[in-house]
Parts: C-alpha cells; sequence; structure tokens
C-alpha cells in the first residue's frame, strides 16, 4: 500500500460520483500537472505571484531552430528548479516539430523522497 506524500485540486474540479466530493490528484500525479501548469503559464499571469511561470509562449513564435531549443530547455529547467520543491529534475529534452510549427519536450524527473524515473512529454505549439 502506497502512501500519500502529495497532493493537489485538479483544475478542472472533478467530483466523485459516489463519494461527491472533489477527486484529488495524488503523488506523481500531482507534481507532474503541477510542472505541465508551472511550463504553460506565463509570469504575470497569476494575480499575486507574479513571478511564477516559464515565459516559453514568447519563444514559440521565434524562428524553429536549435537556438530557440536551447532557450525553451533553460526556461523549463529553470521554472522547475525555483518553482516545484518536490521534483527532483533528472532531464530536460526540447525538440522542433517543424512540420507542426512547434516543439516536443520531454521531461524527465523524480518526486522527492523516491527514485522512480518520472517522464512527462509535452506539446508545445502555438496558440494564435
Amino acid at each position: 500500500m502506497t502512501t500519500t506524500l502529495y497532493s493537489d485540486i485538479p483544475t478542472n474540479l472533478d467530483v466523485h460520483p459516489i463519494k461527491e466530493d472533489i477527486v484529488l490528484l495524488t503523488n506523481e500525479t500531482a507534481v507532474k500537472r503541477s510542472i505541465r501548469n508551472l511550463i504553460l503559464t506565463d509570469p504575470f499571469e497569476r494575480p499575486f505571484n507574479s513571478g511564477i511561470g516559464s515565459g516559453i509562449r514568447r519563444s514559440l513564435f521565434e524562428n524553429i531552430g536549435q537556438d530557440t531549443e536551447f532557450v525553451i530547455t533553460e526556461k523549463i529547467k529553470e521554472t522547475i528548479t525555483n518553482n516545484e520543491p518536490r521534483a527532483n529534475l533528472i532531464n530536460v529534452k526540447v525538440k522542433a516539430l517543424i512540420d507542426e510549427n512547434g516543439y516536443s519536450a520531454t521531461i524527465v524527473f523524480s518526486v522527492l523522497n523516491s527514485l522512480t524515473p518520472i517522464t512527462l512529454d509535452l506539446i508545445l505549439a502555438r496558440v494564435r
């Protein structure tokens, strides 16, 4: 039986059909969702927490290439290191998807007090 070390409330506020309470995200799922939300948030987007966010949306409008891959990789590393104390960052790899005008990000981390690596794959694309 695993113990719950970390729990978060999901952003969609799903309700459990039997308990009629909000379903919680726990452990690895909570940390994965938190990292995803941090990366997709821009600075000054959250009221009263203006420093939280990666700011990678600006980089998505730059020319696709190795320079932009490097910038996005560094922003992701900095965001996770500064804002998610529950994660030990292992590796970040960003690859350009030229045909889709976006980037593929693979983030490998472990949750504190665990040695199991967890992989989070994200597609970063412009919205406009």
